[in-house]
């Protein structure tokens, strides 16, 4: 069976193809369907015909009609008008069964391949040759039975092939359509596929960005403090002193960058550990020789995160305030102050000493910030530096380096390497993480004014935070133009 299923395959193929081959076939084998009705006698079937006509001559129309069958697929109208005039021929010789198999499939043919225009041609042409028989039937016998078994004949045999192709040619429609629907999904999916790798390569740039800010900010500041810091000993003459207090300095500067290092992996390590579980061998005994403990250090981290709700950071309860962060700028301010900048501080409202209490996440960006600042004094700029804090509204944080230009004296520098240019984009991204406005420049340009909180400074460089407070009047807005409170050495 199945190898005759195979030998029969390409004959059903080359018969059913939908082209012009296919069409020769189709009218061939109607014309010799017609013809072999037409040798069984079903020939002069309306009426005895003409006169000594001969039946041979009934396969003139056949044949006119089935060569016209041809092109039934790309002129399906004029087929059906030539296949009309030889059924009209035939009719007039005494009508034959061939003819009207021709007929029906020129109907077929304009239903299934036809536009709308042809489609509606047909219907209206063969609605008034069914209305013309069936009156043509009346007037002649005048009786009512012949006449509508008549015109039931006529659309019978007339409506039938048109609804046929009618039918094919909508299933054909639907088909196409469902396959177009699924090329459709299919090209929805690669794009939705595209978009989701375009997504996690997305995710994976922003998480690169924020480690290597993070980075920048545990490991950088530390390592530039300790080239500064060895760099001004070394410049100048023996100290015992002075440098014993550079190496307890640098010795100090490890220890916190190890200490930062080591809790930015548990952060980082914490996702990974099914359940949020701490990372085997982590434990309060962690904390290093010097340093404050890492656990403190996890909480400082992983509070910056929890803070972050709405534009101000104004969570709720014990999570605002950790233990501060700013308070560890001290030996900061004096190891700038021991690298030989002329570092002058205010702060009138206690930020540094812990009396204003500050929001975990805004107490780390301040710590951040103010490291950053100086730390680019050490590099770029000259031996006086201001910094300022302001908490009676939003937090205020100004570090103004005069410049190297306006110092009364030379500061030895330390060859501490090119920068990166990463540390004014990380404070930016901190402050406005947190609702807060940045603002770095030239001194002499002074801040923007809706910033400024003093008139323009002279020279040197200005770096200018402002940080929302919550539960504070005045908090997330900047306050107006207020004198800068003096600057003690």
């Amino acid at each position: 069976m199945s190898r005759l299923s195979e030998l029969i395959a390409p004959v059903v193929k080359v018969v059913t193809a939908e082209d012009r081959r296919g069409d020769m076939i189709t009218a061939a084998g109607i014309l010799v369907t017609a013809l072999a009705l037409d040798a069984l006698g079903l020939i002069r079937t309306s009426w005895s015909g003409l006169p000594d006509v001969p039946s041979w001559w009934f396969a003139i129309p056949a044949a006119i009609g089935c060569t016209a069958l041809i092109w039934r697929r790309v002129r399906p109208l004029a087929v059906l008008g030539v296949a009309t005039v030889a059924f009209v021929v035939d009719v007039v010789l005494g009508g034959s069964v061939g003819l009207i198999v021709v007929l029906w499939e020129a109907l077929y043919a304009v239903h299934l391949h036809g536009s709308r225009v042809a489609r509606h041609v047909s219907i209206v042409g063969v609605a008034l040759l069914t209305a013309a028989l069936t009156i043509a039937i009346a007037v002649v016998t005048g009786q009512l039975r012949p006449t509508v078994l008549v015109g039931l004949q006529a659309v019978t045999l007339l409506v039938m092939p048109m609804w046929w192709g009618t039918n094919v040619r909508q299933g054909r429609e639907l088909t196409a359509a469902a396959h177009e629907r699924e090329r459709l999904e299919r090209e929805r999916g690669t794009v939705l596929l595209r978009l989701a790798e375009s997504a996690r390569h997305d995710a994976v740039r922003a998480e690169r960005t924020t480690v290597a800010r993070d980075l920048h900010d545990v490991v950088a500041s530390h390592l530039s403090a300790i080239a500064i810091t060895s760099g001004a000993a070394l410049a100048g003459a023996d100290d015992p002193e002075r440098d014993r207090a550079a190496l307890r300095s640098i010795r100090a500067e490890s220890l916190a960058s190890l200490q930062d290092m080591q809790a930015m992996i548990r952060v980082l390590r914490t996702d990974t550990e099914p359940g949020g579980a701490r990372p085997e061998g982590a434990g309060p005994g962690d904390a290093g020789q010097g340093g404050t403990g890492r656990d403190d250090a996890v909480r400082q981290i992983a509070g910056q995160n929890r803070d972050t709700n709405g534009a101000g950071g104004t969570g709720s309860g014990a999570d605002l305030v950790a233990a501060s962060r700013a308070a560890q700028l001290a030996p900061v301010i004096e190891q700038a102050r021991l690298a030989g900048l002329d570092l002058g501080v205010s702060d009138p409202d206690g930020v540094l000493t812990g009396a204003t209490p500050l929001p975990a996440a805004v107490d780390h960006a301040v710590y951040r910030v103010v490291r950053e600042a100086l730390t680019n004094v050490h590099k770029h700029g000259g031996a006086r530096a201001d910094l300022s804090f302001a908490a009676d509204g939003p937090l205020e944080i100004e570090v103004h380096d005069v410049g190297a230009v306006h110092a009364r004296t030379a500061r030895p520098r330390a060859d501490v390497g090119e920068g990166t240019g990463i540390g004014l984009v990380s404070m930016r991204e901190r402050v406005e993480s947190l609702g807060g406005s940045f603002w770095a420049g030239p001194g002499d340009a002074g801040t923007p004014s809706a910033h400024r909180r003093s008139g323009p400074t002279t020279a040197g460089w200005l770096v200018r935070a402002v940080l929302p407070l919550p539960d504070r009047a005045g908090a997330g807005s900047v306050s107006p133009q207020r004198p800068a409170p003096g600057v003690t050495a």
